[in-house]
């Protein structure tokens, strides 16, 4: 039987999936920096409780 092209369907399916995976996680980590950096202040550190930072809507602590 020669079935070729069920193969190079099966890899091409198997890169596909692989690629849409390093898609999805490239994208999730790059949305978790952006919150993060939102969620930060100049110091990058929270607001809550940081004596240095000014709050979040730019006015002193």
């Amino acid at each position: 039987m020669n079935a070729h092209w069920a193969d190079w369907i099966a890899v091409g399916l198997a890169v596909a999936g692989a690629a849409l995976w390093l898609a999805l996680r490239i994208r999730r980590n790059w949305k978790k920096q952006q919150e993060a950096r939102a969620r930060s202040c100049a110091c990058l550190t929270p607001c809550d409780g940081c004596p240095f930072s000014k709050d979040c809507d730019g006015k002193g602590s």
